[in-house]
């Protein structure tokens, strides 16, 4: 893609490339608090001549021992597909793995942008010349809790490291297997997929459900490889999104897009020094966005 970068938050589709991210680092640390016996040190059990852990047990211990490594560097990559066409955004940076803070460079057909996430709150800073913001300003600002709210997502928060995916405490041996052995950026890993189950994610609400599905497809495969440490060294999640961007002429009506968003981690205990942009240079984008999902945001 040639010329200046799409609108990150304009549709539907790029608004799926952040819900990625937010997935991923609620993933890593939905269950960083979790004292359950045996999560520390189930990746060392077969070297000191313990039974060798399950591979439910080996990923339900990863989101402990890497949640422990605090911060880390990380590289992504979204690729949304929909319609026939395939838009892919790469980026780089930090992240705080305990709270979700996070600095990044992203970039898309040779343009960049600086995102930060900062007490969840998104912040971006579009091309100078993209002609995406009021004068005087030069940042997008998303209320990531504000916006959970307007969706209605009052269960499990997708924006909530602290609370997503706690699903990790109650899987089931048929919810995670073993794939193999890979190398990944140079580091030996084990291979693992989760099948996610919404129901669980839902903690038995079916409205809560219902909306889940909505959001992110029936089927949402997660795969880790985690090293011999027990850190997670890369998370791979595919998710189907609705696509709901007006483009004007034939085909406007919503479809289904397919997202696969993969992150690397390395440089565990990295410093992560995030502030906020001044809310002078700002300019709040949340009810845009929650329009663009199908949703109305109440202002606060």
């Amino acid at each position: 893609m040639s010329g200046v970068m799409k609108p990150p938050l304009r549709t539907s589709r790029s608004a799926a490339l952040g819900v990625g991210g937010i997935v991923s680092v609620a993933l890593l640390t939905g269950c960083g608090d979790d004292g359950s016996s045996g999560a520390g040190s189930a990746d060392r059990s077969a070297s000191q001549g313990q039974p060798q852990s399950s591979p439910t047990q080996v990923v339900q211990a990863t989101n402990k021992k890497t949640t422990q490594a605090k911060t880390a560097r990380i590289k992504l990559a979204t690729t949304v597909e929909a319609g026939g066409n395939s838009e892919t955004i790469t980026g780089s940076g930090v992240l705080d793995l305990q709270d979700g803070t996070s600095r990044m460079r992203l970039g898309q057909g040779g343009q960049q942008l600086e995102q930060r996430i900062v007490n969840q709150v998104l912040y971006q800073k579009p091309p100078a010349a993209s002609g995406q913001l009021p004068e005087g300003k030069s940042w997008m600002k998303v209320d990531l809790q504000r916006l959970n709210r307007s969706q209605g997502t009052g269960g499990p928060a997708m924006s909530d490291p602290a609370n997503s995916f706690a699903y990790t405490k109650s899987l089931s041996e048929k919810d995670v297997r073993k794939v193999g052995e890979d190398t990944v950026n140079g580091v030996s890993t084990t291979h693992y997929r989760v099948d996610l189950d919404l129901s669980k994610l839902a903690e038995g609400d079916s409205a809560q459900e219902r909306k889940l599905r909505a959001q992110l497809g029936d089927n949402v495969p997660v795969d880790l490889w985690i090293d011999e440490d027990g850190l997670t060294r890369r998370q791979q999640i595919r998710m189907t999104v609705k696509d709901a961007a007006q483009t004007g002429g034939a085909g406007t009506s919503a479809r289904q897009a397919q997202a696969k968003v993969v992150m690397d981690f390395s440089g565990f205990g990295t410093e992560v020094d995030v502030a906020a942009p001044p809310s002078a240079d700002t300019v709040d984008m949340t009810d845009k966005v929650s329009r663009q999902s199908g949703t109305s945001s109440q202002t606060n």
